[in-house]
C-alpha cells in the first residue's frame, strides 16, 4: 500500500520511522507548509497528494482545524483509509467523516486522538459491540496530570509545576488546553460518541486545574485524598452525562495512584464490571504506534468501524455526585449545600449542573468532585 503523511512535526516523523518498519507499506510524500518544502519528498500540494490514485492510506498529524480538516474531507471524498491523530478537527467533524467514508468507500480511523499509545478507543469499540457501555471514566491528559503529581508530592505551586513540564516537554509554550481541560474535553466528545455509537449532543464546558492552590492540596493531603484530572461519563436509558472535573480521590483509588505525566481509563458494563486500561498517552512513539496499529488493521482488512447511529441526549441529573467548593461566597441557597471548613462547601449528591449555580454565585469558584 502506498501512504503519504500530513505534517511532519513530532508525530509525524515518528510515524514516518514506523513506516519505514511495515512490509508492504510505502511513504511516498510528505505534506508540509510552504516554507519547509525543501526535499522532493515534500509537498505543499495537500490536496494533490490526498487525492492521488496511487495512495491508499493517509496519516494526518497537523496542528490545529485547519488545512487537516480540509484535506481530511478530500481524501474520504477520494476514498481513501485516513488515519488521523488529531482530536480537535475529528471531534466536531467525526460524524461528517463517518458519513464520507461509507459514501466513498474509504475509512476513518481515530485510535491515536485519543490516550495516545493507549489502546482504549479499541476496547471501546471492541466491548460495545456486544452490550451497552454504562460509562466510562480517566485521566486523558498527561500535562495536568503530571503538574498535579508534582504539587502533591514535591509541594510546588501550580506555576512552577507547570515550568517544569514545559521544561520537560511535557506542556505546550501556551498550556491553555491542558490546563482548562480543553484537551480532555475534545477526548470526551469523540469517546462519548464511540462509546454510545451516538451522534454528538455537545458537552458541558470543562473544569481545569488552574483554580487549584497549594491550600487544596493540603487539604487533600489532610484528608487523605489525592488530586487527579478526570473525565467522567455515564450512558443510561437512552441518555449520557459527561463532566471533566479535578477530584479529591481516596489514596487506593485507582485513579489516584496514575503518577507523572501517564495516563489511565476504566470503562464499567454490567458484564465485566470494569476494565482498566494504563500507559503513555502522548509522545512521539507511543501515537505512531497507535497510527501504525490502525493502518495494519486497513491493510489486514480488521479495521473496526464507527457507528454513529444513535441519537442520545445529554442529561446532567445522571451524574450524581458530591462537589467540593472553595468559595468566599454564600452557597447556602443551593440545595444540600453544607460547610465543610472555613472556605470550604460540600454540595450534594447533585448533577453536574449544579456547576452552573455554584459559578453563579462565584464565578471563580474551585470546583471538584469529592470522591
Amino acid at each position: 500500500m502506498q501512504s503519504v503523511l500530513l505534517g511532519y512535526g513530532t508525530v509525524g516523523k515518528g510515524v514516518e520511522k514506523l513506516v519505514n518498519t511495515v512490509d508492504g507499506l510505502d511513504m511516498k510524500a510528505v505534506f508540509v507548509l510552504p516554507e519547509f518544502e525543501d526535499l522532493p519528498y515534500f509537498s505543499n500540494d495537500g490536496e494533490g497528494l490526498v487525492t492521488d490514485p496511487d495512495v491508499d492510506v493517509v496519516f494526518e498529524c497537523l496542528s490545529g482545524t485547519e488545512p487537516s480538516n480540509t484535506l481530511i474531507r478530500k481524501a474520504l471524498q477520494a476514498g481513501k483509509h485516513v488515519i488521523t491523530s488529531n482530536k480537535a478537527t475529528v471531534a466536531p467533524n467525526l460524524e461528517d467523516y463517518v458519513k464520507l467514508a461509507e459514501e466513498n468507500g474509504g475509512s476513518i480511523q481515530i485510535e491515536a486522538s485519543v490516550a495516545g499509545g493507549i489502546p482504549f478507543l479499541d476496547a471501546v469499540l471492541k466491548l460495545q459491540k456486544l452490550e451497552d457501555l454504562n460509562g466510562f471514566e480517566g485521566i486523558f491528559n498527561g500535562t495536568s496530570n503530571y503538574i498535579l503529581d508534582q504539587m502533591q508530592k514535591e509541594g510546588q505551586d501550580l506555576s512552577t509545576a507547570l515550568r517544569d513540564a514545559q521544561a520537560m516537554g511535557y506542556a505546550e509554550a501556551n498550556p491553555t488546553n491542558d490546563v482548562e481541560g480543553m484537551d480532555v474535553w475534545y477526548k470526551t466528545v469523540i469517546t462519548n460518541m464511540l462509546a454510545y455509537n451516538t451522534k454528538n449532543d455537545g458537552l458541558r464546558k470543562p473544569l481545569g486545574i488552574s483554580k487549584l492552590t497549594p491550600e487544596d492540596i493540603a487539604l487533600a493531603r489532610g484528608e487523605n485524598k489525592v488530586i487527579r484530572h478526570i473525565s467522567r461519563s455515564v450512558q443510561k436509558d437512552g441518555r449520557y452525562a459527561s463532566v471533566i472535573a479535578p477530584a479529591f480521590l481516596d489514596r487506593d483509588d485507582y485513579l489516584a495512584n496514575v503518577p507523572s505525566n501517564y495516563n489511565a481509563q476504566l470503562i464499567y458494563a454490567d458484564s465485566f464490571d470494569k476494565i482498566g486500561l494504563f500507559g503513555q498517552g502522548a509522545g512521539q512513539m507511543a501515537t505512531a504506534q497507535a497510527m501504525l496499529a490502525n493502518a495494519l488493521d486497513t491493510m489486514e482488512g480488521t479495521e473496526r468501524p464507527i457507528r454513529l447511529d444513535r441519537n442520545l441526549k445529554q442529561d446532567d441529573s445522571l451524574i450524581q455526585e458530591t462537589w467540593l467548593v472553595r468559595s468566599e461566597a454564600d452557597l447556602s441557597s443551593i440545595p444540600t449545600a453544607r460547610v465543610k471548613e472555613e472556605s470550604y462547601w460540600l454540595i450534594g449528591p447533585a448533577g453536574a449542573d449544579v456547576i452552573d449555580r455554584i459559578q453563579e454565585l462565584d464565578p471563580q469558584a474551585m470546583i471538584a468532585l469529592w470522591r
